[in-house]
């Protein structure tokens, strides 16, 4: 290669460097090394990161036991551990977030830390690189949706109680509509477990349809009394099906306990839960109750609402079969249904 070519490579690949840098300083995105042969941690820290983590420019090859101390106390041993972990084992990816301390300011800040993991034939860990990125900004803009959240959810739980209360009122007054009113309260009840449920915050929303059953058939016995049995893969589900959901149960186990498995003394309800990555469906299967001679021939005011909520929900399904034994139900969804 001439000369002019050689440095015209090298114009090339400096410019491509600033490039690099600028789109790293606007992202807020410092890169990284570590050497891991031998069991060391021998790091190499770009100008981003030692800015991302305020630190000096003589910081660029700081020691394991630096970064170590940086990480905030609260997540320094979840972090350290799933680092070594991560190292130890055959895995290519690395991935945590948590809060660091900064020594140039003292601010804490949250970091996203992504990086591959190279290794040799016999899968020994040999090179780390990655890219720590700031996330401070959406750690704090979640937690205010967080707090935003909380505040309407205990307002619209509120207005569930006026609601209710004033249903209770109204009854007082006019006792011919006290059957009504308590229907009406109960189908509120309902609806108000599930907006309990998916006004959840983030730390509490490990649970999802399993568990949504979970809490609106507790008032009908399930638990430690066995006569509500609830089994099957647990999995997501939107706020806009829960709601649905919600009615269809409610009303499937008002009418068992008036007059199917609930309304005996040996009469049981299972309710099966079957998701994959296309569908899911919930199966209620009622036993030990009277004998169906036949299907209803008319339906009443639940019946005609838990048609109009699967109208408005498109995506779902549903279907009865009237088994000699027990009211047999099934409640399909496909994923995106059951999302929303």
């Amino acid at each position: 290669m001439d000369r002019d070519a050689s440095s015209d490579a090298q114009y090339r690949l400096a410019a491509r460097e600033a490039e690099l840098a600028r789109v790293q300083k606007i992202g807020q995105i410092g890169g990284l090394t570590v050497d891991l042969r031998g069991g060391q941690f021998r790091n190499t820290r770009s100008p981003e990161y030692l800015v991302v983590h305020g630190l000096p420019p003589e910081a660029v090859h700081e020691a394991h036991e630096d970064w170590v101390r940086r990480i905030h106390p609260d997540d320094r041993d979840r972090v350290l551990g799933h680092f070594l972990a991560t190292v130890d084992s055959r895995s290519t990816d690395y991935e945590v977030e948590y809060r660091i301390i900064r020594p140039s300011d003292g601010q804490t800040r949250w970091i996203l830390a992504k990086a591959e993991i190279e290794r040799d034939e016999n899968g020994t860990p040999v090179l780390l690189q990655g890219a720590h990125i700031d996330v401070t900004a959406r750690k704090q803009a979640e937690e205010q949706y967080e707090l935003v959240a909380r505040e309407l959810s205990h307002r619209i739980a509120n207005i569930f109680a006026v609601v209710s209360s004033l249903v209770r009122m109204a009854a007082r007054a006019e006792p011919e509509s006290r059957a009504f009113a308590a229907k009406l309260e109960e189908r509120l009840a309902a609806l108000h477990r599930a907006h309990a449920f998916v006004g959840r915050g983030r730390a509490e929303s490990e649970g999802g349809l399993v568990d949504l059953l979970s809490r609106l058939l507790a008032p009908y016995g399930e638990g430690s009394a066995g006569r509500v049995r609830i089994e099957g893969q647990d999995g997501p589900i939107g706020p806009q099906a829960a709601t649905c959901i919600a009615l269809i149960v409610h009303e499937l186990a008002t009418n068992a306990v008036k007059y199917g498995a609930l309304s005996s003394q040996t009469g049981t309800v299972t309710v099966s839960v079957h998701r994959d990555e296309r569908a899911g469906r919930v199966e209620w299967r009622e036993t030990g109750g009277p004998a169906i001679e036949a299907q209803p021939t008319r339906g009443g005011f639940g019946s005609t609402m838990i048609e109009r909520t699967i109208r408005a929900h498109r995506g779902l399904e549903l279907r009865y079969e009237w088994e000699p034994a027990g009211l047999f139900v099934t409640i399909d969804a496909s994923t995106d249904a059951l999302s929303r």
